[in-house]
């Protein structure tokens, strides 16, 4: 599984093995060699909840590393506490996944239309709503089947599915449009129905 874990400014994609185990690490588009893996059977989770006694052997130096889980940050990211060479860092842990869906979805919007995008290239495996559904915040409207994991693709705005740009079997390219929700039906003009009724 690939990671992302951010310390301060720095961000690092890891590779984790399915024993807790790292062989890579990639900074700056550069990948450096590593051995990092736990001791005593505890392994790191993307997802938080499990830490404990790790070591890591970087070049020609060894390392003795323990690590907490902190609870999330505001991105979604898992928070750890890492204590190596006597300091205390906080770093957060995402896998790469989870940080594409999150970066996607962004600030909800109260208005105008929203793009629902692929975050990653896919097979459209299903289509939940139609054109002209009407749909609530967070709602799935596609589900994308990507790295071997099916994944609900939702609107960050309530309104109507304005447009759909994908059916089920399609295969879509990262960032790829799969659908458009815009305002309710007759939203703008509210204003000025009601204006006109109470007018003359």
């Amino acid at each position: 599984m690939r990671c992302v874990a951010t310390v301060g400014s720095v961000t690092l994609t890891i590779e984790l093995e399915d024993d807790g185990a790292v062989r890579a690490v990639r900074l700056d588009g550069s990948e450096q060699t590593v051995d990092w893996r736990p001791v005593g059977g505890r392994t790191l989770s993307a997802q938080g909840g499990r830490a404990g006694h790790y070591s890591l052997l970087l070049g020609d130096r060894s390392y003795e590393m323990f690590i907490r889980a902190a609870g999330q940050q505001e991105s979604g990211a898992s928070a750890f506490e890492v204590s190596i060479g006597g300091q205390t860092l906080g770093v957060g842990v995402q896998d790469e996944r989870a940080r594409a869906l999150a970066g996607l979805i962004g600030e909800a919007k109260a208005s105008g239309d929203v793009t629902v995008r692929a975050p990653m290239p896919g097979l459209v495996s299903h289509v939940l709503v139609g054109e002209g559904d009407a749909v609530q915040r967070g709602q799935a409207v596609v589900v994308l089947e990507a790295m071997k994991m099916e994944n609900d693709l939702t609107t960050v705005r309530a309104g109507i599915v304005k447009s759909l740009r994908v059916a089920p079997g399609q295969t879509v390219a990262q960032g790829e449009a799969l659908a458009v929700i815009g305002e309710p039906a007759g939203a703008a003009g509210d204003t000025d129905a009601d204006a006109d009724e109470n007018g003359e």
